[in-house]
């Protein structure tokens, strides 16, 4: 009998794997959600002014100008483990640089 419910719990994960993984995947953000977007600077400094993005993506210990740079590695203790701010600089190898901007609006938009 044990082995039975073995089986049977083997074959759901099987099954049941990939199907969640497919029910839960994040899905492409459309071309008309992004139709409306630019590159406007003047409205990133506000979201970032409003967002108080370097209170967490300041590089630790940045102080002044150094916080604009958005280096990331602030940690977060928490119940669930040691989470790190990412590095969201324009670097196009260690930040965000290199993202398209269909990578971002997946990244702000859907926590991918």
């Amino acid at each position: 009998m044990l082995g039975k419910l073995f089986r049977l719990a083997l074959v759901l994960a099987i099954v049941g794997a990939p199907l969640f993984w497919w029910l839960t995947r994040p899905g492409d953000i459309a071309a008309a959600e992004l139709a409306g977007l630019s590159g406007d600077a003047a409205r990133g400094e506000r979201v970032f002014h409003a967002g108080g993005c370097a209170g967490c993506h300041a590089a630790p210990g940045a102080e002044d100008e150094a916080r604009l740079v958005l280096a990331g590695g602030h940690r977060f203790e928490t119940p669930f483990g040691t989470f790190l701010a990412p590095n969201i600089s324009p670097d196009p190898e260690h930040g965000i640089g290199g993202w398209s901007l269909a990578d971002l609006a997946r990244a702000m938009r859907r926590g991918v």
